[in-house]
C-alpha cells in the first residue's frame, strides 16, 4: 500500500495535500454510475461515476429508477452516541482522492453498524481547501481539523527536527505563539473556519517527568475552550501522550484519575505515540496494549466516547474494550502516530507492494497474498476495489489502500454485527481467534506474519 519513508510519522501533520494523486487509478475505482436512494425524500447517494460521494436531489435523465435504498445519513450527535462504532478516515496527504468514493460505500454497505467521520489536519491546507472536501463528503457525520499543536512539543515527543514549517505556520497561525492570550479561542476559531462540527481542545503533549503540572495544564486549556463554543458546538477533551503514559502504571493512574475528573467532556480524543518497527505492523508491545485496553475501560465505564485517532487495527481492537471510534488513513504514518525515525532510502527503490488480508488482520507482501489467495479456505475479499486491483496487470497500490480501508471498516462493522454474543469484546475476541487459526501453518515470513495476534489474543 505505502512506501515505509513515503510519509515519516510526522510529516502527515505538516504535510501538503499532493494534487497530483493518480487520476487514472482514481477513474478506474469509480468509471461507473450508480445511485443509492436515502429516505424521506433527502436525494440520492451517488455511488461510482465522476461525482461519487456527493448527495443529488434527483437522478439524471435515462439512469435507472431501481437505485437500491440506503438508511439515512447520521447526524454528528447520532454517530457519537455509541450506539455504532464510529470509523474514521483521515485525509491523507497524498491519495486522499477516492475517499468521498469510499465514504459513499462504506454508507451503502455498512451504515445499519457503523457510523462515518473523517478527520484533517489543520497545518497541511488551507481553511477553504478542508471546507470543500467536507463539502464533498456528506456521509462523514463527524468532522474534525485536527489542530495537531503537539507539534509544539518536540521535546517531549520524538518528532522529525523543526516540526513546523512555514506554511504550517502560514494555514495554522496559532502555532506561532502558544503563549498569545487569545490562544485557545485562534486554535477553536482555526477548526470551525475550516469547517469541522466536533472541535479539539489543544491537545499539547502530556509531560511524564512533570504528569500533575502537565495534566492541569492541558486540561485547564480544554476547559477555558468550553467558554469560546457556540450554541450547538461540541467539544472534545484532546491530549497526546507518549507511550509510556500508558505502559507505566503510576503515570496511568494519574491519567486516569484525571479523565475521571474530567466529566465536563463526554467525548475525548486521544493521540497516543509508541515505537513502531514495520510499517503497518501493530505494536506487540504487551504493556503498551494493556494501557490501551484499561484506558479503553475507563472511558467505558465513565461513559466517555474515546476516539483513538491514527491507530488503524490497534484502535478496532479497542473496540473490544469500550473505545467507541477510531482513526484510519491509507498510509502507515496515519495508522500509527510512530516515533520519528530517519529512514535513508535505496537509490531507486519503489513502493513495497502490499495487499491487507482481512482473515490475518494483517498487511501481507503481494507475493504472499498470491500464495495465501491459492490457499484453501481463503475468502477472496469482493470490494469494489478489489474487483479492479486483481484486473489490472500492475499493481495499483492506490486502488490496494483503499481495499484495505474498506476491509477494516467492514471487520468494524461486523464487530457491531456480532454484538449480540459478549457484546463488542465478544465479536472481537471471535475474530482474533479466526485470524490466529487461519494464520496457523500458512508459510508467511518476515513481515508478514501477524506477530501482534498472540499480543492480542491474551489481551482479550
Amino acid at each position: 500500500m505505502g512506501n515505509d519513508e513515503m510519509l515519516s510519522p510526522d510529516d502527515w501533520a505538516d504535510a501538503e495535500i499532493d494534487e497530483g494523486v493518480s487520476e487514472t487509478d482514481l477513474e478506474l475505482i469509480s468509471s461507473e454510475p450508480e445511485y443509492a436512494r436515502l429516505p424521506s425524500d433527502s436525494g440520492f447517494l451517488v455511488l461510482g461515476g465522476a461525482e461519487a460521494g456527493s448527495v443529488i436531489a434527483e437522478l439524471p435523465a435515462g439512469s435507472s429508477k431501481t437505485a437500491k435504498a440506503v438508511k439515512a445519513i447520521k447526524s454528528r450527535d447520532e454517530a457519537l452516541g455509541g450506539k455504532q462504532p464510529l470509523y474514521m478516515v483521515q485525509r491523507s496527504a497524498q491519495r486522499y482522492k477516492p475517499i468521498p468514493h469510499l465514504l459513499a460505500r462504506l454508507h451503502a454497505d455498512f451504515s445499519g453498524h457503523l457510523a462515518l467521520g473523517l478527520i484533517g489536519k489543520l497545518p497541511g491546507v488551507t481553511k477553504k481547501s478542508h471546507q470543500d472536501f467536507f463539502d464533498i463528503c456528506p456521509t462523514a457525520s463527524v468532522r474534525i481539523v485536527d489542530p495537531v499543536c503537539f507539534l509544539l512539543d518536540e521535546g517531549l515527543l520524538r518528532l522529525q527536527p523543526n516540526p513546523i514549517s512555514p506554511r504550517a505556520i502560514k494555514n495554522a497561525p496559532y502555532l506561532r505563539d502558544p503563549e498569545a492570550t487569545d490562544w485557545v479561542p485562534s486554535v477553536l476559531a482555526h477548526q470551525r473556519e475550516a469547517g469541522a462540527n466536533l472541535l479539539l481542545s489543544p491537545g499539547r503533549a502530556l509531560d511524564p517527568d512533570t504528569p500533575q503540572k502537565s495534566l492541569d495544564a492541558s486540561c485547564a486549556e480544554a476547559e477555558d475552550a468550553l467558554a469560546y463554543l457556540y450554541k450547538g458546538e461540541r467539544l472534545a477533551l484532546n491530549l497526546t501522550v507518549p507511550a509510556r503514559w500508558l505502559t507505566s502504571s503510576a503515570l496511568r493512574e494519574r491519567l486516569f484519575n484525571q479523565l475521571v475528573d474530567q466529566d465536563q467532556f463526554n467525548v475525548v480524543y486521544i493521540r497516543v505515540q509508541w515505537a513502531q518497527e514495520k510499517s503497518f505492523a501493530p505494536p506487540c508491545d504487551a504493556a503498551l496494549i494493556d494501557g490501551i485496553k484499561e484506558l479503553s475501560n475507563v472511558c467505558m465505564d465513565e461513559e466517555r466516547k474515546l476516539i483513538l485517532p491514527q491507530t488503524g487495527v490497534t484502535g478496532w481492537l479497542a473496540l473490544a474494550f469500550g473505545a467507541a471510534g477510531f482513526g484510519i488513513g491509507i498510509s502507515s504514518s496515519e495508522q500509527a502516530f510512530s516515533e520519528h525515525a530517519f529512514r535513508r532510502r535505496s537509490p531507486g527503490s519503489t513502493e513495497v507492494e502490499r495487499y491487507f488480508e482481512r482473515q490475518l488482520i494483517h498487511t501481507v507482501e503481494r507475493a504472499t497474498h498470491g500464495t495465501l489467495s491459492k490457499r484453501e479456505g481463503y475468502a477472496r475479499c469482493a470490494c469494489p476495489y478489489c474487483v479492479t486491483l486483481h484486473s489490472e496487470p500492475r499493481w495499483l497500490h492506490e486502488v490496494s489502500g483503499y481495499h484495505h480501508l474498506y476491509a477494516v471498516a467492514e471487520l468494524t462493522a461486523k464487530v457491531q454485527m456480532d454484538s449480540d454474543r459478549g457484546g463488542r469484546h465478544g465479536a472481537v475476541r471471535r475474530a482474533v481467534r479466526s485470524a490466529q487459526r487461519f494464520a496457523s501453518g500458512l508459510p508467511l515470513a518476515g513481515p508478514s506474519i501477524p506477530r501482534h495476534l498472540d499480543a492480542w489474543g491474551q489481551a482479550l
